[in-house]
C-alpha cells in the first residue's frame, strides 16, 4: 500500500482522536500504530487483490474449459517442465531510490523472462505484509503486459511513476500490431454492447477489435485468445479463448510469466509444486544435488533476501522449524566457490537459473 499525504494526515488524525484533546501522542506510539494500520491495509489490499483475480480467473477458466480437453492430455504427456521463482519483497530495501528500486524490480523481470519463468511468487519474508512486496509485484506485473493494453490495466501510481526507464520485457508475447505469423494474442474485454448470442469484443493490439466466437466476459478482463478467423473485409476478426499453457505445449512458445503475492513464506506453498529448492550460501552444491528429471516437473525455487531464508523461517509462525536443511527437500549451494562475501538475490537468481536449467535439458 502507498499512501498519499492526504491519507497519511487522515490516519495521524485517526491515531490522534483516540486520546483528549490535551494529551499528546508519544511520536514512538503515533509510529507504531501508524506501522499497525498500514499492515492492517495492505492485508485487506491482498485479500481484495486476490478475490479479484480469482474471479477474473474463475471467469475465463469456465469460458476456455471447453476447448482444453485435447490439448491437456497432450500436455500431461510430454515429459516437459515449469520452473516458478519465490523470492522476497525485502530486497527492494536494498536500493537506495525510487529509481534503483524500480530498476531492481525490473531486472528481476527480466531475468525470468529470459530463462522462460512460468510464476514469480514474491513473498514478505517479515510476514506483516511490508510496502516493498506491493512495489516489486506491480513493477513485475506491467512489464508481463503487452504495451497496448498497459493504459486500460494499470492506472498511475507511485510504483509506476519510474517505469519509463526499465528495460522492455520484448518476449515472445508482446507482439507488434503488423504481426498475424502468430495466431494468439493477448487482450483486454472492451466496455462495449454486444448483441445476444455473439461473444465480446476484445481489444488484441490490432488495427481491429477482435470478437470472441460465444464467450461473455466482465469488461476489462485480461484474456489470452486464439484468432479463427482474419477476414479482409469485415469489421472485425473471431477468435477463442485458450490457456497460455496450452500455447506453450501446442506451438512450443513462451507466454509470459504469472506473478503472486504470498503473505508469508509458508504461503508460498497454497500450490502444489513437484520440486522444491531453496538456496543459500550454507546448501550443498548444486551438482550434488539429485535433482529428478523424469516426467513434467513443476519446480520451485525460493531465494532469501537480506537476511538469507533463515529470518523467513523464523518470522513464519506457520513454519514449525528455523533448519532450512529440514524445511527444504533440496537446499543448495549455486556458486559454492564465489569470489564475494554476498551474493545479491537479483545476482543469485540468473546464475541459479541458468544452473538448473542445463541441469534438466
Amino acid at each position: 500500500m502507498f499512501l498519499n499525504r492526504k491519507e497519511r494526515l487522515k490516519i495521524a488524525k485517526k491515531i490522534n482522536s483516540k486520546g483528549s484533546k490535551n494529551s499528546f501522542v508519544n511520536w514512538k506510539t503515533r509510529k507504531n500504530e501508524f506501522k499497525q494500520i498500514k499492515e492492517k491495509e495492505l492485508v485487506e489490499m491482498l485479500d481484495a487483490r486476490e478475490k479479484h483475480a480469482s474471479n477474473n480467473e474463475h471467469d475465463q477458466d469456465n469460458a476456455v474449459s471447453s476447448h482444453m480437453d485435447v490439448e491437456n492430455q497432450e500436455r500431461s504427456s510430454s515429459g516437459s517442465y515449469s520452473i516458478h521463482v519465490a523470492l522476497p519483497g525485502s530486497i527492494l530495501n536494498n536500493a537506495q531510490s525510487p529509481e534503483l528500486r524500480a530498476y531492481l524490480a525490473g531486472q528481476v523481470a527480466r531475468t525470468c523472462c529470459i530463462f522462460c519463468v512460468e510464476e514469480i511468487i514474491i513473498f514478505d519474508d517479515t510476514a506483516r505484509m511490508t510496502p516493498g512486496s506491493m512495489h516489486i509485484i506491480l513493477v513485475n506485473e506491467y512489464l508481463e503486459c503487452p504495451q497496448y493494453l498497459r493504459k486500460t490495466l494499470f492506472p498511475l501510481q507511485k510504483p509506476l511513476k519510474f517505469a519509463g526507464i526499465l528495460n522492455p520485457l520484448d518476449g515472445t508475447h508482446h507482439l507488434r500490431s503488423t504481426n498475424l505469423d502468430v495466431p494468439y494474442r493477448e487482450g483486454v474485454i472492451l466496455d462495449k454492447p454486444i448483441k445476444e448470442g455473439r461473444g465480446s469484443l476484445c481489444d488484441v493490439g490490432l488495427e481491429k477489435e477482435l470478437e470472441l466466437e460465444s464467450e461473455v466476459l466482465p469488461p476489462k478482463t485480461r484474456v489470452t485468445v486464439k484468432i479463427t478467423h482474419i477476414p479482409q473485409n469485415a469489421k472485425r476478426y473471431r477468435g477463442t479463448l485458450i490457456s497460455p499453457s496450452v500455447i506453450k505445449s501446442e506451438a512450443g512458445i513462451y507466454w509470459g510469466y504469472n506473478v503472486r503475492l504470498a503473505k508469508s513464506l509458508s504461503d508460498v506453498f497454497s500450490k502444489d509444486y513437484d520440486v522444491i529448492i531453496g538456496t543459500s550460501e550454507r546448501g550443498i552444491p548444486l551438482k550434488s544435488a539429485a535433482l529428478p528429471k523424469d516426467g513434467n516437473r513443476k519446480i520451485l525455487i525460493v531465494f532469501g533476501g537480506l537476511d538469507g531464508i533463515e529470518s523467513a523461517l523464523e518470522a513464519d509462525e506457520e513454519i514449525s522449524t528455523n533448519d532450512p536443511n529440514e524445511f527444504f527437500p533440496f537446499y543448495v549451494n549455486v556458486a559454492p566457490d564465489q569470489g564475494s562475501r554476498i551474493i545479491r538475490t537479483e545476482e543469485a537468481i540468473p546464475i541459479t537459473l541458468a544452473l538448473v536449467k542445463a541441469l534438466m535439458d
